[in-house]
């Protein structure tokens, strides 16, 4: 028995193939220029998080091997107590011995929206005596420096002296992620002489 194709089957076909190979180059150049703005806006640099220019201070023991482990080993983001904080790329030069967190928002003016800032390495500050008030926090006893808008803490147990600046109306989350990264890698005062010319010190009495 003889078979015969449907006419109506025979006249759609080419019509549907025809259409698909239309379509076909649209939908290419569509999605290329999808792709296009996407990318683009992944590698558009975003002028609020782009590289934070910082001041530089004097660090005399920046270059020591103590400051290096202490760097190497600080978090990629870090906790306000509020949340968390992502690490910033700093602008060329960048400051010897300098890492630091968050401040995307810093053209605001809000002391909360500035950077949390940590430089490695600093002198004895001369606020430290004998009867300072120092506040130990995991371990690690820290002496507080009041600033304009800012509070610095100064590690004061330490081989070498850190400090962890941090702007008013964020919690004191930073300071214990800062303090766990001290204990692990930095040796106390109480074994080893902290101050950077090699002078002995002692911790002051709390």
């Amino acid at each position: 028995m003889a078979r015969t194709r449907a006419p109506e089957l025979d006249r759609r076909l080419p019509r549907i193939v025809l259409g698909v190979a239309l379509a076909l180059p649209v939908l290419l150049v569509v999605g290329v220029l999808v792709a296009s703005q996407v990318l683009g806006r992944r590698t558009d640099p975003n002028p609020d998080t782009g590289p934070l220019a910082l001041t530089a201070v004097p660090v005399p023991a920046a270059a020591s091997a103590d400051c290096s482990r202490l760097l190497s080993g600080l978090p990629q983001e870090i906790n306000t107590g509020d949340g968390l904080l992502p690490r910033r790329v700093l602008a060329n030069p960048v400051p010897a011995g300098t890492v630091a967190w968050g401040g995307e928002k810093e053209a605001t003016g809000r002391p909360e929206d500035q950077p949390v800032v940590l430089r490695c390495g600093l002198p004895q500050p001369p606020e430290l005596g004998p009867t300072s008030p120092l506040l130990d926090v995991d371990g690690v006893d820290w002496l507080r420096i009041p600033g304009n808008g800012t509070t610095t803490w100064v590690t004061v147990d330490r081989a070498i002296f850190v400090g962890l600046t941090l702007p008013d109306g964020i919690g004191s989350g930073a300071i214990q992620d800062v303090s766990r990264g001290v204990k692990i890698t930095l040796v106390s005062r109480d074994t080893e002489p902290a101050d950077p010319t090699g002078a002995p010190t002692t911790a002051p009495s709390r």
